[in-house]
């Protein structure tokens, strides 16, 4: 079966499930400076709560293009990965710009949205880092060592360090590698009593480890020895997906060790629950109006001093106070703001009593 047939497949899939379940339907397209012998791939259907979705892996513009092509109307989104992809000799290549290219041009009638794979990851590991810490699972919970920080290490290291634990990453540059710890400690949150620390040596950066997490690309450099000397308990992840070798990975089953593959589910899951809403703050909720004289404001547009922000200026049921036109709102009300709270407040009852709203002159300014 070729790949246009499997996608037709995954798409039948796709719909199927969304249609049983009232659900939206999507299909992300991706790309990665991972080199795949066999080369494009799909990934599983992902089931999210609000979304499902096929996915696929692609290496050119016009295996993106001829995915797009069949996707297109079927489903209700299509997402691009828009991240910047690096080849192992370090240099730059477009392929990311001319896949997004080759998709927006293909697709003509489904909902276009972007997001970074790498993000989901880092998101993804995050949490699953976090709800041991939370669970109490892990005895110390004062080091975590990342070996291997890229774009996907130095993200994760800020986010673990705010954690108030110690983060040990590793990099072959040295003079990277300075630099990422440099900037992570000065741009960490104030009054974190965690840091960060860069070794180039990763069986030094492993060395009583409790958490040990391996984003390499696929190049096995974790081996026996780091397994053993990590902490007693330790957690283990392999983000990079062939992060460890064999005799690593059969001494972490012979010692016990919670082993985990990074799943990206939980970031996906929430990055289409806050895409999806931002969609629809935007196309529904953000616009500003009058109502005998008072201007009320909602969707995260920016409210001038005296207006009265909204949940939704279409069909507003709550008020969350009058601007102080610096971004913030007013703590104590004067006689005037009191009585266009109450002004207000009387326009929400009587839509609700009548069951119907008052949709003004809008004017609908979204902000993008």
């Amino acid at each position: 079966m070729n790949y246009i047939d499997s996608c037709q497949k995954i798409i039948e899939q796709v719909l199927k499930i969304a249609q049983n379940n009232n659900k939206l339907s999507g299909f992300c397209i991706g790309c990665t400076r991972k080199p795949e012998k066999n080369g494009l791939y799909f990934t599983p259907i992902r089931n999210t709560y609000r979304l499902v979705s096929g996915s696929v892996i692609v290496y050119t513009p016009m295996e993106a293009a001829n995915i797009a092509r069949i996707v297109d109307r079927k489903v209700q989104y299509i997402l691009i990965d828009i991240e910047k992809k690096i080849n192992r000799e370090g240099r730059c290549h477009q392929l990311t710009d001319s896949i997004e290219q080759a998709v927006r041009e293909t697709v003509k009638h489904s909902t276009i949205l972007t997001y970074k794979g790498n993000d989901l990851a880092v998101d993804s590991i995050d949490c699953l880092v976090g709800r041991f810490l939370e669970k109490g699972r892990l005895r110390r919970r004062k080091k975590v060592a990342i070996i291997g920080a890229g774009n996907v290490g130095a993200k994760l290291a800020l986010k673990l360090v705010e954690r108030n634990i110690d983060v040990v990453i590793t990099r072959r540059n040295q003079k990277k590698l300075e630099a990422i710890v440099q900037a992570l400690n000065f741009i960490k949150t104030e009054g974190t009593t965690g840091g960060v620390k860069g070794i180039l040596d990763n069986e030094a950066a492993a060395y009583h480890a409790d958490i040990l997490i391996g984003l390499t690309n696929g190049i096995p450099v974790i081996g026996e020895t780091m397994i053993t000397n990590l902490a007693e308990g330790a957690l283990i992840i392999d983000g990079g997906k062939g992060c460890f070798s064999p005799a690593a990975i059969y001494k972490a089953k012979e010692m016990g060790l919670r082993f985990f593959r990074a799943d990206i589910r939980p970031g996906f899951e929430g990055y289409i629950s806050t895409i999806l809403e931002t969609e629809q703050i935007i196309e529904n909720t953000v616009g500003r109006c009058t109502i005998d004289d008072i201007t009320i404001v909602s969707g995260g547009l920016f409210a001038y001093a005296n207006e009265i922000v909204v949940d939704n200026i279409y069909e507003p049921t709550t008020i969350y106070g009058i601007a102080d036109g610096q971004g913030d709102f007013v703590r104590t009300l004067s006689s005037i703001q009191k009585e266009m709270i109450d002004t207000i407040e009387r326009y929400i009852n009587e839509c609700r009593f009548r069951k119907e709203y008052v949709h003004c002159n809008l004017l609908r300014k979204v902000e993008t």
